[in-house]
């Protein structure tokens, strides 16, 4: 199938095929997979197709420092030197390029942004990471650069720093909600990385996303299978079985 001409590559012909011809612009969309599946080499490898293409892209790294995401890619050979990345780990010092590094104090923009921002709360403290704080952080951001595609890897690692330091969790919900509601507002096409949680609750995500990719994986013997399956895909039709896909050393094939 031929990638339609409104549809957003993943750089994955396999999986754009799955997905009807690809993602729809400006939509969030969730990646979700135990830990080793592959999801944040999806999310670079969609990331790598918008800078072939011209476009600026962001990655917003929690679970990983940026430069070791990045690092982790190289071996495939894919020129990653545009991208610009959002470290919100707590701690750090975030926003950086890998040509030339740049730093900001990130906790002092946090508290120039909350000042002006009639919503916002106190932070829980300065090395603790929430909801807000990366919503204030990208905010700023993309008031800077047109960021076309966006990757945030994980929101699982984002509500589980929010619960440790948070005392009203509905609130947690709430700026979850609006985080994603301004992504798809500045007409970003993002993924957002996920492990499963709870089959009996809905998380906000999976209620806010416009499709779910799921992503296993499973040992037989000493081989490694690796499944992808789109969960669901709104306004389209989608190839619903699930389908193996392998990571080579020129990337990844879905078959």
């Amino acid at each position: 199938m031929t990638e339609l001409p409104d549809r957003v590559s993943t750089g994955i012909p396999g999986l754009d095929r799955m997905l009807g011809g690809g993602l729809w612009p400006g939509r969030p969309y969730l990646l979700t997979g135990s830990t080793g599946s592959g999801k944040t080499l999806i999310g670079m490898r969609f990331l790598l197709e918008g800078l072939q293409r011209g476009e600026s892209v962001l990655l917003v790294a929690v679970d990983e420092p940026p430069n070791e995401i990045l690092e982790n890619v190289r071996s495939f050979g894919w020129d990653l030197s545009s991208v610009r990345t959002l470290d919100a780990n707590p701690g750090t010092r975030a926003i950086k390029r890998m040509a030339d590094v740049q730093e900001i104090r990130a906790l002092s923009d946090v508290r120039q942004m909350r000042d002006i921002s009639a919503e916002s709360r106190k932070a829980q403290g300065d090395d603790d990471i929430s909801i807000q704080s990366i919503h204030l952080k990208l905010r700023h951001q993309m008031n800077q650069a047109n960021f076309t595609r966006v990757l945030v890897d994980s929101i699982t690692s984002i509500r589980r720093f929010t619960v440790k330091v948070s005392t009203d969790p509905q609130a947690d919900r709430t700026e979850i909600q609006s985080l994603l509601r301004f992504l798809s507002e500045r007409e970003a096409t993002t993924i957002i990385t996920a492990t499963p949680g709870n089959p009996l609750v809905l998380a906000p995500e999976e209620i806010l996303t416009r499709g779910e990719i799921l992503l296993t994986r499973k040992w037989v013997g000493d081989r490694s299978i690796r499944q992808v399956k789109v969960v669901r895909m709104r306004g389209s039709a989608h190839d619903p079985e699930r389908r193996p896909f392998a990571i080579t050393p020129q990337g990844i094939v879905v078959a």
